[in-house]
């Protein structure tokens, strides 16, 4: 999150910059953070993830590749049960799947 910036703004922002969707966001999914998952960038720092995961609804934009998002589309669940998805990546949509009212804490 950029500072002064709220978590549903920072949501729509990176949606954004990695798809070139304009989305209204909706519920928080959930949150998500495990601290057996390290990340290291190229200079030593090391960080955990903690990441919120919102509903949202494209209202603009124009679906497109990035340096972060090198494939997109839109993909049943169905589908995605035969993609290479990362196991916690994947427990994500399964969760937005769900329909829960109250969000995961995972």
């Amino acid at each position: 999150m950029d500072p002064g910036e709220s978590a549903a703004e920072c949501c729509a922002r990176e949606v954004l910059e990695e798809t070139g969707l304009v989305v209204r966001v909706g519920k928080l999914i959930g949150l998500y953070s495990d601290p057996h998952v390290v990340y290291e960038y190229l200079d030593g720092n090391r960080v955990q993830e903690l990441t919120l995961t919102f509903e949202a609804e494209p209202i603009g934009g124009e679906l497109r590749c990035s340096i972060e998002a090198t494939e997109v589309g839109y993909f049943s669940r169905k589908q995605l049960e035969t993609m290479d998805v990362m196991k916690a990546e994947l427990q994500k949509v399964v969760d937005g799947f769900a329909g829960q009212e109250a969000a995961f804490v995972r």
